[in-house]
């Protein structure tokens, strides 16, 4: 190469050093230059995180939608709206208005109003009573009337939802918070959680691996030597009340279980064959660890879970 002055020495450092950051960050294509998100997920919680930090009117250059870039086989946020998109959710007959409704001491009850599709379907969780309307207007006026039947001092309070791009970016929105940055695993929503059950498995003596994609399902926490599996399930597969994430509302939240159904029985029969070979299966709810105000009891539950575990196995052996 001949010798080279200093400037010369200085340029070839800062393309060096270019190029290593460029290969250590594989979030910008170099297709297009733009921002790039390895699954649709992690592009779903990026759109929803910029939607949570916009305040005011959005402008023709905030993002709008995401996509599957052609060249680079990532996806991209961009502000162009979409045109003669597939439609994601299949359309059925209109089924009759079905209502569960039981004499109950209420004050005040939570109705959903979810627009999917062409239609506007009507929730009332703790009636049990949901149906379909050509409106919004609709929706509102027969949710009145049900609950002038069942009684008059009980107050709605309403929430509506639309199918902005899939059912999914509901989910996103409500995990996004005040990420700036996604990661193509597991943990792109779920690390803040994860990360407080290793930190207290370590500060105690546990040694694990984390998402290790050797064994079924690829376990969010592996403790070996005491043959012991974590999983931290997403709040999406559950419909239970108290959970106070309320991911997605809840024909949404209906339509995605059924959508997904497949994939939950398989999880159950990998976890079931986990335990088969003689490792210690242990679930949790991602919510259990939201609460701010149980969260050092729960982390201590899960810790004493841990501990009876291992001595079992240290006796056994």
């Amino acid at each position: 190469m001949g010798i080279r002055t200093p400037k010369q020495k200085s340029r070839v450092f800062q393309q060096r050093q270019q190029e290593w950051a460029r290969n250590k960050s594989s979030n910008t294509s170099r297709a297009c230059g733009k921002v790039r998100f390895r699954t649709e997920l992690d592009a779903k919680i990026a759109l929803a995180s910029t939607q949570r930090q916009r305040r005011g009117r959005t402008r023709n250059k905030d993002e709008k939608r995401y996509y599957l870039c052609p060249q680079c086989h990532g996806y991209h946020l961009t502000s162009k709206p979409g045109y003669g998109g597939k439609s994601y959710y299949r359309k059925k007959s209109k089924p009759a208005v079905q209502t569960n409704i039981t004499s109950a001491n209420l004050k005040g009850v939570s109705v959903f109003i979810e627009h999917i599709g062409e239609d506007w379907i009507y929730t009332i969780p703790e009636f049990d009573a949901y149906g379909k309307a050509a409106s919004q207007e609709e929706a509102k006026q027969t949710v009145r009337m049900i609950m002038n039947f069942v009684d008059d001092s009980i107050t709605a309070s309403f929430r509506y939802y639309s199918d902005d791009q899939d059912i999914e970016l509901f989910y996103a929105k409500q995990v996004a918070g005040s990420q700036s940055s996604c990661t193509a695993e597991k943990s792109s929503y779920m690390e803040p959680s994860l990360r407080q059950l290793r930190s207290v498995l370590f500060r105690n003596g546990f040694r694990f691996r984390k998402y290790d994609s050797r064994y079924p399902g690829t376990p969010d926490i592996v403790l070996p030597k005491y043959r012991i599996m974590v999983f931290v399930d997403s709040c999406l597969w559950h419909d239970r009340q108290e959970c106070r994430r309320k991911a997605l509302p809840p024909e949404s939240q209906r339509m995605w279980q059924e959508t997904h159904i497949e994939e939950w029985w398989q999880m159950v029969e990998e976890r079931q064959r986990l335990i088969d070979e003689g490792w210690a299966v242990l679930s949790y709810w991602e919510c259990r660890f939201c609460d701010n105000r149980k969260r050092a009891k729960r982390l201590n539950s899960f810790l004493n879970d841990v501990r009876s575990i291992a001595n079992d196995s240290g006796k056994n052996s």
